[in-house]
């Protein structure tokens, strides 16, 4: 008999036939141990489908399931009262929310708690009901793996930007990689590959490592006043100078940096509204104001300067913008202006603001950790023996690599997810076109399945015991998605994090505010509430 203080948790996994197994998860407090005992397995999907109505009686039906989804499309209600063809059932379980807004509310509110609680009451499958939208959770490694790596034909990053008329736009105005699909985004993918191979990361590892050496060393400024400073507040500082730097191999001046900054953050800000995860920025170009027109025309403009300045000064340096600038299709042709402009764009949001949400997780939590904290110490000081990293050395980081991966475990983002282009099935629910489906990283991160009894511990032997890591789902972590959209810069992004740990802790002393523990904030990437409040001394 299970006591009374066991934590019981329902989790839903579906197999290849359709038919959704319950498992009860049950949590020992003293041992912590965790035991799975199967439940009754629910109906297929057809012997659901045969005990419904269909026609004009199926759609009242339908309202049962889901009484408020005619008054967020109503377009569709009418058609479906006047042909007697309601949305296909069975439908995953999920919140009723609210008529015509659903449950925006509380998922932009806090999606991390919300898709986490959605798991916890309807299991690894369920739906969010929004408007015009329809949003199917998926939080099991399997099922991620089908939908973003096993059927390229059948779901899309962009969904109906694939429509005729967005195509001619972007045909015109161009197209980075992360908009493009199947033999187009391979193609693209291996135009761009080689500026993200061994070769060319360890010509750049020496630009990044003096650029990080000169903004980190600014620092000491904070150590001599003993002053507190936000550090997620400083590290853009640090990385965007560097990776503007192996791009162009040119500096732009501190009102530029900030600037960029601004826009990139700006335009992440725009594609995150879309699914109501974030306030939409301005749209009105007002004088005085940051606006998203203002930010996506201010780094359109300092992008073609700095293409216009190579090709009126070319150099052999074989930064980012020549790799670009050298790649060709398969035909011979280059990339058009447009897609060059935006490939850069992507670049820069992609390279640096991602890596300073992780690395500014990964800091605020370590630094709670005094006994992971010494044995990053050792490692970096028994590799390095006080000089500068290299790519040689990285190998020999394991324990920082570990405490960074760690890091992005914990921050965790509300939601990846890709459009369905045509009708389908997961596990055991239709799946109709152009829904979105989604995993959340901070649920399946936090899985007691694949990290433990105690999930939400910031453990780096999580990814340091080789063990451990072979005997959980490969999509258990998936800090750099998954299939034919998995993000091409993963070497550069562990090489930046490995490089500035070292050298920040070379040279100081980091010490959070009493007291104070970190919270989650979607801002496209995942980021820290108010930032990450330190004080250093010198080492």
């Amino acid at each position: 008999m299970i006591p009374i203080d066991v934590e019981t948790q329902i989790h839903l996994e579906s197999n290849v036939s359709g038919r959704s197994k319950g498992y009860c998860v049950i949590q020992d407090p003293v041992s912590h141990t965790i035991a799975t005992q199967p439940t009754e397995a629910a109906p297929t999907l057809d012997e659901q489908r045969n005990r419904w109505n269909t026609g004009r009686r199926g759609v009242l039906a339908s309202l049962k399931d889901d009484p408020f989804w005619p008054t967020r499309k109503p377009l569709r209600a009418a058609v479906s009262l006047a042909t007697g063809s309601g949305p296909e059932r069975p439908i995953p379980p999920g919140p009723i929310g609210l008529p015509v807004l659903g449950s925006v509310i509380p998922m932009a509110r806090d999606p991390f708690k919300f898709f986490q609680e959605c798991h916890r009451r309807y299991g690894d499958i369920y739906r969010v009901p929004l408007p015009v939208h329809a949003l199917v959770m998926a939080n099991h490694p399997d099922l991620t793996s089908y939908y973003m790596e096993n059927t390229e034909q059948k779901y899309s990053m962009t969904g109906p930007i694939q429509g005729k008329l967005t195509q001619r736009l972007i045909n015109k105005v161009g197209s980075p990689v992360q908009m493009l699909e199947g033999q187009r985004l391979r193609e693209r993918r291996r135009m761009l590959m080689p500026m993200f191979g061994k070769k060319h990361l360890a010509y750049v590892a020496d630009t990044f490592v003096e650029s990080f050496i000169d903004r980190v060393d600014s620092w000491g400024r904070w150590a001599d006043a003993g002053a507190e400073f936000d550090l997620q507040h400083e590290l853009p500082n640090v990385t965007l100078p560097a990776f503007l730097k192996s791009m162009f191999s040119q500096s732009i001046t501190d009102q530029e940096i900030r600037e960029v900054d601004i826009d990139i953050r700006m335009a992440m800000r725009a594609i995150a509204s879309g699914l109501f995860l974030m306030r939409p920025p301005g749209l009105l170009p007002l004088p005085g104001t940051e606006n998203l027109p203002k930010s996506v025309a201010r780094i359109m403009m300092l992008c073609h300067r700095l293409v216009r300045e190579r090709r009126a000064n070319p150099t052999d340096k074989p930064d980012l913008l020549n790799v670009l600038l050298d790649a060709r299709y398969s035909d011979g042709s280059p990339l058009s202006d447009g897609d060059l402009v935006l490939e850069l764009m992507g670049l820069i949001g992609g390279g640096y603001e991602t890596v300073v949400a992780s690395l500014s997780w990964t800091l605020a939590l370590l630094l709670a950790q005094p006994d992971h904290l010494e044995r990053l110490y050792s490692e970096i000081d028994d590799t390095l023996h006080g000089n500068a990293p290299t790519t040689d050395d990285l190998p020999k980081l394991k324990w920082a690599r570990s405490c960074f991966d760690e890091g992005q475990r914990l921050q965790g983002g509300p939601i990846n997810f890709r459009y369905a282009l045509v009708d389908d099935e997961i596990g055991g629910y239709p799946i109709p076109k152009y829904t979105i489906v989604g995993t959340s990283l901070y649920v399946v991160h936090r899985d007691p399945r694949w990290w433990g009894a105690n999930p939400e511990a910031y453990d780096p032997m999580q990814f340091h015991d080789e063990e451990r890591v072979k005997n959980r789902p490969r999509l258990a972590f998936q800090a750099f998605g998954a299939g034919p959209h998995h993000c091409m810069g993963t070497g550069m992004a562990y090489m930046n994090a490995q490089f500035l740990l070292a050298i920040i802790f070379q040279r100081y002393r980091l010490r959070l505010r009493p007291g104070w523990t970190p919270q989650h904030r979607f801002t496209f990437s995942t980021t820290v509430k108010d930032g990450v409040p330190v004080t250093i001394t010198r080492a």
